[in-house]
């Protein structure tokens, strides 16, 4: 376990390195942009342009606490960086009996050097005059109260939701009701580095030699429990680690565009209880208060009438389910962060001068285009592009969201070199890990899930699913922040996205796209709530408000308490027979025919089926039709010449048979007797695993099918 632990020191140093050289306007004492963004500044400070450029101050109350910043920036900068070579060291190591051992090994060795060498270099950062003293930290710390409050907060509270729907008990995993059907598809993929050497990289519900999405968090996953760490605390931990990163730099963005820590501290309360009209929808069904009340306290299914709403697309549900989700959430927040003084200097010069002047600022500058600092573009699309297999709809979002945003800033030549970047690195990740197969199929798609697809059919979805947040936004328009139109304009650039394009064949997976646009939406109706809570005429309004937005999200956060129950939490057996059968029989590489299964035993071993549970796989853009019809044959093939030979073409190794699959197809078992070698049986469970055999086994087998 210890190693696991090092192994996170050792991302967040590399991270703390990486920021420091690639990125130092982070540790500039310059002006924050909320001084250039709200019409409302003092004009007597002689504010020059580049000052807003020159990073993130720490002095003042409504200064950006550098902390806050180069914590997180630290450890999603480095956990990525560190992750990928270990990565790609065990991928070249495949071949030996234990790639991940000595692809850590060369981590360790590798970053150690490095960070020797650079503390070296760097020592007068931590000694003399320009070395952070006791006093200092403890000033820094005393002065951010309100901060660490809120990261204490967030901490403790998802820690609670991720530890009751994924934890040990008795010896297994247990994992909530709620969170169970993404959990496996984690648990499996993590388990098949742990337990196995997934290398060359395939999905294993449907292993064809191809991964298609957001890999990289289950290998950096796995890799801590290879290292030591029980799964259960490596899946929360990190998930921890990745919502408080995701809040901090959700503040921290919060502070630099408004200037308000109170504004900053709601944009947080935001994220997580959502605007809907569900609650009132909800409480619409109840006969009186306390019925109201009792029915709260007894919520045991995601409330809200719209589409997949039961599935708890919108809640606190989907941080605990799709826990790769806020990790790349914060890098998208990291890389807005660090570009915003750009688009704030921008807005700066818009208001002066007359309307050909702004034109001619705007279009005709040279600064408007050529890049202002190269490293910064540079560190930021390489870091951007490298999240691409983490969470590919985040990258997507991303680079949406900076494209509006580059075409109201300065150094947009900045902005296309990150982009450059960014998918120049994407695309040889999808030629690595995909070939020539393409990793998403786009085609346009009106109005999301909306059930009626026409105009006014998506503004009532909408209206019903968003409560009165839209109302908020477009009455945060009226507040003294430049370029606050601009802003929301960036924010929805993934919400028209999300209504207009479908990348894969489940339309639901565009709900991401829609989420982060709600996140950026939510800063401005944040500074609008803190202002009206500072004038006494408007703070009843304001609290009104607050209430109304957030209502919904109690009462989801409560439903989702009682619906994961750890009475009822799925199990998965660490000591099944068949896994530990798997584990010592079955190869990493090989392939398992069963019927499609979400969870088993095989997957708890991580080893990879030829069709696992359709969704997963027709999700994500694979072909699993085709796999059906493959599935039925073998299993009620008569032929034996014909099941021999789609075994052969699709290169299965071992064949699973028990009580469901009996129950689904009627199997030949008298033919799979016949043509396979039967390795293991376990009565209880009525399972029986038949191994394909190769070539050399064929003489033998055919002597056997001979002679019965």
């Amino acid at each position: 376990m210890l190693s696991g632990f090092l192994f996170l020191c050792l991302c967040t140093a590399v991270g703390f390195v990486f920021l420091r050289e690639m990125l130092p306007s982070l540790w500039d004492d310059g002006l924050n942009v909320h001084r250039l963004l709200r019409k409302c500044r003092e004009n007597a400070t002689g504010m020059e342009d580049r000052g807003a450029e020159s990073g993130l101050s720490e002095d003042g109350g409504k200064a950006v606490r550098r902390w806050m910043v180069l914590l997180p920036a630290s450890w999603i900068s480095g956990t990525l960086c560190v992750t990928w070579f270990v990565y790609l060291a065990a991928y070249a190591l495949r071949r030996t009996a234990a790639p991940l051992l000595w692809a850590n090994v060369l981590a360790f060795l590798f970053f150690g050097i490095v960070l020797s060498v650079w503390l070296l270099r760097r020592r007068r950062l931590f000694s003399g005059a320009h070395g952070w003293s006791a006093g200092d930290i403890l000033g820094v710390l005393s002065a951010s109260k309100l901060e660490m409050s809120v990261l204490l907060v967030a901490a403790l509270g998802m820690g609670y939701l991720d530890f009751r729907t994924c934890f040990e008990s008795r010896g297994d995993l247990a994992l909530g009701v709620s969170a169970f059907s993404d959990l496996v598809t984690h648990v499996s993929m993590i388990r098949s580095f742990s337990l196995g050497a997934n290398f060359p990289t395939e999905y294993v519900y449907f292993a064809d030699g191809t991964v298609r999405y957001h890999f990289l968090f289950q290998f950096f996953t796995g890799n801590l429990e290879y290292l030591g760490m029980p799964l259960a605390l490596a899946l929360n931990l990190t998930s921890i680690l990745a919502f408080v990163a995701m809040i901090a730099l959700l503040f921290s963005l919060t502070v630099a565009l408004c200037g308000d820590r109170i504004a900053a501290l709601l944009a947080c309360v935001l994220a997580f209880f959502r605007s809907s009209w569900a609650f009132f929808t909800f409480a619409g069904e109840a006969t009186s208060f306390s019925d109201l009340w009792h029915r709260i306290l007894r919520v045991s299914e995601h409330i809200g009438k719209t589409p997949y709403e039961h599935w708890g697309l919108w809640n606190q549900n989907v941080f605990v389910n799709q826990r790769h989700f806020p990790f790349a959430v914060a890098l998208l927040l990291l890389v807005l962060l660090c570009m915003l003084p750009t688009f704030a200097a921008m807005m700066d010069r818009l208001r002066r001068g007359r309307f050909s002047e702004r034109v001619g600022e705007l279009l005709l500058a040279r600064d408007a285009w050529i890049p202002g600092d190269l490293r910064r573009g540079c560190a930021l699309g390489v870091l951007l592009g490298m999240s691409a297999f983490w969470n590919g709809a985040v990258f997507i979002a991303a680079l949406l969201v900076l494209f509006v945003f580059a075409l109201f800033s300065k150094h947009r030549l900045e902005y296309l070199l990150l982009a450059a970047l960014a998918l120049a690195l994407a695309k040889l990740q999808g030629a690595f890990f995909l070939g020539d197969v393409p990793a998403v199929a786009p085609k346009f798609f009106l109005g999301f899930v909306a059930p009626v697809k026409t105009n006014y059919g998506v503004f009532r979805y909408y209206l019903e699913l968003f409560g009165v947040l839209p109302f908020a936004v477009l009455a945060s328009l009226a507040l003294p922040l430049s370029g606050g139109a601009v802003f929301l304009a960036a924010a929805g650039a993934p919400f028209l996205f999300a209504n207009f394009v479908q990348l894969t064949p489940d339309i639901v997976v565009n709900h991401k796209y829609i989420q982060i646009a709600v996140f950026l939406a939510n800063i401005p109706v944040a500074f609008l709530l803190a202002t009206l809570f500072r004038e006494r005429a408007t703070r009843l309004l304001g609290v009104l408000l607050l209430a109304v937005l957030t209502v919904t999200g109690v009462v989801d956060l409560r439903a989702v308490h009682n619906i994961n129950d750890p009475a009822r939490a799925v199990r998965i057996r660490e000591q099944d027979p068949v896994k530990l059968w798997a584990l010592e029989h079955i190869g990493s590489d090989e392939l398992v025919l069963t019927k499609n299964y979400y969870m088993h035993p095989l997957l708890a071993a991580g080893r990879k089926l030829y069709n696992g549970w359709q969704y997963y796989a027709w999700s994500a853009g694979y072909p699993t039709a085709a796999r059906d019809r493959i599935v039925k044959k073998i299993f009620e093939g008569t032929d034996p010449e014909a099941v021999k030979a789609l075994l052969a073409e699709n290169r299965i190794g071992y064949v699973l048979v028990d009580g469901e699959t009996r129950r689904e197809f009627k199997v030949n078992e008298v033919l799979l007797n016949r043509v396979l070698e039967r390795v293991f049986s376990h009565p209880p469970s009525g399972t029986a695993i038949y191994r394909v055999p190769k070539n050399e086994d064929c003489d033998a087998l055919q002597e056997k099918e001979s002679a019965e």
